[in-house]
């Protein structure tokens, strides 16, 4: 599994080497712009655009979370390639 800065801290290019050199079961995109959280000052930007090309140009196995709860098992991963977990915009206020 890799939890990878998107579209702030790593380019496209760089994230897409580090899962190819890595070839991971998961990849968890972090750090990035959420609405509601995130100020226009951040410099963050969405992974939106990032997760659809997964899902349209690498025919990735893109899962859109529905909350901001995500707990994975070893019979979830199996047979798992890139697939890609993604919390758009939903996070808890503590």
């Amino acid at each position: 599994m890799l939890i990878l800065p998107i579209e702030s801290v790593l380019t496209r290019v760089e994230v897409d080497a580090i899962v190819g050199k890595y070839d991971p079961k998961t990849v968890i995109p972090a750090h990035y712009s959420l609405n509601g959280l995130t100020t226009n000052f951040s410099g963050l930007e969405s992974a939106d655009e990032w997760v659809n090309d997964q899902e349209k140009i690498h025919h990735a196995d893109v899962r859109r979370l529905e909350s901001a709860d995500l707990t994975l098992n070893a019979a979830e991963l199996k047979g798992s390639h890139h697939r890609v977990y993604y919390f758009g915009n939903h996070f808890e206020k503590k």
